[in-house]
């Protein structure tokens, strides 16, 4: 051994170096075991996707189709010219060049350039859609001299009956930054997504699944060839079958169009049949186009929407909150019978106005009706004779019976946006307006004004119930596919039988027996309806107007008319279907509304021949013996 020690020195070092050495090694080792076995999956999957890219190819949506397989939504051909930024070398060049040959206007040409510039690389961008075959003919021809340029055929959404469905279906329309966000996939230019109505609610199913093209690129991008990957094909959305019947639908639109000297008016109609409580029409009026919004509505176009008076974008059948007026007496008549604080026979006399305190409380009739009882007070629309029940009844016990018929309640029929108002009561009023209830809030809502409010829907709601003799008939919209659900028998409502065939019999006069306030003819042999008007106030009447003489209607601002509604069903002995119609500031409601209920209900029973033959009139309630708990007797059917 040396002095400094020299081999035992060399030995640890070469020692340590040794270590390290293969300490290093060891460490390679692991990591190209970790990048070629654990991580070989991934970093194959990254691999392929430089390799191959996916161009989103969208699905074609679900069609919608009326109960008896009539279109309401489906998907036409669509000729398009779009640009892939990626291929195109110099984009302004090319979108002016295509401008040119489209004769595209120069604000479009600019949105197309601007949104070229924006979009994903890889992303087609849309230049123009909906084009004529000699429009797309046209630049077909010169698409070859333009790299990146796509001439394609797609499908776009249309609605045949456009107007009058607008509303149930809603629309589809270019996805939004929040419907990117949701589903990234709806950035393509040729999807659309659901906006309003059916097309909104039912839009996981009606979009289908969507599919790709995979593209192979090389190391710069470039595509070099399509592959074919069944697996990336896309599905088709599932189709949707409404309870709608196209026919009823429009003729219910129709009432509400110009016609001779008739101008156009607002307001909604629901029918609806009373055994299943299938929706035959669901209708808002004005309309709007839904096809307008498909490839983007004008700015004109949606301004004049947005703007108007009569709201066409609104969808007032369920959505329009209405003091129900007069259609509302059958709901504080039957309240007053089940509370025992009145009988059929009992009178009360009309002088054309009722007096609380020192306020006079004033009957539509300024002369009076005299001495009516609940039959008459019903056929005639007397304020005065509800006036009385209301103080009797309370609010609460009114609120009770209310809610059992429909009114408060939000029915889910698939779309968006179905409002549920509110049924007052003291509870009700404490909490909303800070008051307890008071005397004179019973009479306003005795007559179906103050506090109370509904919608158009909600009043079919109670009409069903009403018409079927208690049952709790639920509205429906979907019959198939997506949001369909299964019909369950409707439950019996906690009400005598001989209450609510005096309700019957009262609204059968209205329309049949003189002095009724909707009295006509339905113009079918054998077949009478029952009906109820109301007529809804949304002015207040000064004291001093009342002493000079109310206004009429027709001399008043058009929003500061009474609204005209008519409730009814038939055939009267056997209902089958109701019918609800409010006129937006039409007026009365037996001079508005009635007539246009008749006619609605008469094309929905000519199509119907079941609902045809002479029936037998129903048994007076005298000779009726129900069970001594009041259900119907057999199985309570109309």
């Amino acid at each position: 051994m040396s002095q400094n020690g020299g081999p035992d020195l060399f030995s640890r070092r070469a020692m340590i170096l040794s270590s390290l050495g293969g300490l290093y090694f060891a460490v390679l080792g692991l990591r190209m075991a970790q990048l070629q076995i654990f991580e070989n999956e991934e970093f194959r999957l990254e691999a392929a996707e430089n390799q191959f890219n996916l161009l989103v190819n969208p699905a074609s949506r679900g069609p919608v189709y009326d109960r008896f397989g009539v279109p309401l939504a489906v998907n036409r051909r669509d000729f398009r010219v779009s640009v892939m930024r990626e291929d195109v070398d110099d984009l302004p060049t090319t979108i002016k060049a295509l401008a040119s040959i489209l004769r595209l206007p120069p604000e479009k040409a600019e949105g197309s350039l601007n949104e070229a510039k924006i979009s994903p690389r890889f992303m087609p961008s849309m230049v123009a859609e909906n084009l004529s075959w000699e429009e797309y003919s046209r630049v077909s021809v010169y698409a070859a001299s333009f790299p990146g340029v796509r001439c394609e055929m797609g499908e776009a959404r249309n609605y045949p009956l456009a107007e009058s469905m607008a509303h149930v279906l809603g629309y589809v329309a270019k996805a939004n930054d929040k419907d990117v966000a949701a589903d990234p996939q709806a950035r393509h230019p040729g999807i659309r997504v659901g906006k309003e109505g059916i097309e909104k609610s039912q839009e996981k199913g009606l979009k289908g699944v969507h599919g790709a093209t995979k593209l192979e690129v090389n190391a710069h991008g470039r595509v070099i060839r399509e592959v074919v990957d069944p697996r990336l094909n896309p599905k088709s959305g599932t189709p949707i079958v409404l309870t709608i019947d196209a026919e009823i639908q429009q003729v219910a639109y129709d009432q509400f169009q110009a016609k001779d000297k008739r101008p156009v008016e607002a307001g909604s109609a629901v029918v609806m049949d009373i055994h299943t409580g299938e929706l035959l029409a669901l209708v808002s009026a004005p309309s709007f186009d839904p096809n307008k919004f498909v490839d983007g509505i004008s700015r004109t176009d949606f301004n004049e929407y947005n703007n108007a008076e009569m709201r066409p974008l609104y969808h007032k059948a369920v959505r329009g909150i209405y003091p129900p007026g007069s259609t509302y007496k059958m709901v504080t008549a039957l309240a007053a019978l089940e509370a025992g604080i009145t009988d059929p026979e009992e009178t009360v006399n009309c002088p054309g106005f009722y007096m609380l305190g020192n306020h006079r409380f004033h009957c539509h009739a300024r002369r009076g009706h005299g001495s009516v009882n609940l039959h008459t007070a019903i056929k005639v629309s007397c304020d005065v004779y509800f006036y009385e029940m209301g103080r009797r009844i309370g609010g609460d016990k009114m609120a009770q019976v209310a809610r059992e018929f429909g009114f408060g309640q939000r029915f889910d029929l698939g779309i968006p946006g179905i409002a549920a108002s509110h049924v007052p009561d003291n509870a009700w009023k404490v909490k909303n307006r800070g008051k307890p209830w008071q005397v004179y809030d019973s009479l306003n809502v005795a007559i179906g004004q103050g506090l109370i409010a509904a919608t158009p829907l909600q009043l079919a709601v109670m009409t069903a119930r009403i018409a079927s003799e208690g049952k709790a008939v639920v509205p429906r919209l979907i019959r198939e596919g997506p949001g369909a659900a299964p019909f369950t028998p409707f439950k019996q409502l906690p009400f005598n039988y001989q209450h609510m065939h005096l309700v019957h019999e009262g609204m059968i006069a209205v329309s049949n027996e003189a002095g009724g306030t909707g009295r006509g003819d339905l113009g079918i042999e054998g077949v009478r309806m029952a009906g109820k008007t109301g007529t809804a106030q949304v002015r207040r009447i000064t004291m001093a107007e009342r002493r000079t003489g109310v206004r009429s209607n027709a001399s008043l601002p058009w929003r500061q008319r009474d609204h005209a509604l008519f409730v009814c069903y038939a055939p009267a002995e056997a209902p089958k279907y109701c019918c609800a119609l409010v006129v937006d500031h039409g007026g009365g409601g037996g001079a508005a509304a009635a007539p246009r209920a008749r006619e609605i209900m008469r094309a929905t029973l000519l199509k119907d021949p079941s609902s045809k033959p002479a029936f037998t009139t129903r048994a007076k309630t005298a000779d009726l013996a129900p069970p001594a708990d009041g259900t119907p007797p057999g199985d309570g059917k109309a």
